[in-house]
């Protein structure tokens, strides 16, 4: 399955492109990843959503990564510059997607792996996140080595319940350990 991924980074959305990431997002969220959406986005959410990412990645603020397996979405992450001269050193990671059918793990390394070398391309030491406590994100967040620094009451609020976010954080170069191993 992984033999035909195809990861790359994106300068711009093509209509073909958006319609793939808003159908990778809302079968995500379908599937119970929230993603800060509680229901697939309605049509002028996706056209909000999209204009928005096309103007942060024209002005350079966000790099898109995607990946399709058999030309199919698999993957998807945004990874957002600081633009504070004294914070350049970090980006967030925002939006980390990936479609049910493909959780098998090295779906996700690869786009991890493509994340450490643009990263790493753009001088960025230091990667956060936000996420919701509890969730399959948190876990995975977990498992490959990023530990949290702070936690938000009331972060996120779904069907009226109150959730926990976790700020979490990790360097890329102990991200880069845990995607490739020692150098």
């Amino acid at each position: 399955m992984v033999a035909d991924l195809n990861c790359g980074w994106i300068s711009s959305l093509d209509p073909h492109e958006g319609q793939a990431i808003i159908g990778l997002i809302n079968t995500t969220v379908n599937d119970g990843g929230t993603l800060g959406y509680a229901a697939p986005m309605s049509e002028t959410e996706a056209k909000y959503f999209l204009f928005n990412l096309n103007r942060r990645m024209a002005s350079g603020e966000s790099h898109v990564l995607l990946g399709r397996v058999g030309g199919e979405p698999a993957v998807m992450a945004i990874l957002t510059l600081n633009g504070m001269h004294n914070c350049r050193h970090r980006a967030e990671i925002g939006k980390g997607v990936v479609a049910p059918q493909f959780r098998n793990g090295q779906v996700v390394k690869a786009a991890f792996r493509e994340i450490v070398r643009r990263a790493e391309a753009l001088q960025v030491e230091q990667l956060v996140l936000d996420v919701r406590e509890g969730s399959r994100a948190h876990m995975l967040w977990q498992r490959f080595g990023f530990r949290t620094y702070g936690v938000l009451e009331d972060y996120a609020r779904i069907g009226g319940v109150s959730h926990r976010g976790h700020f979490m954080v990790q360097t890329t170069a102990s991200l880069r350990a845990h995607m490739f191993g020692p150098d």
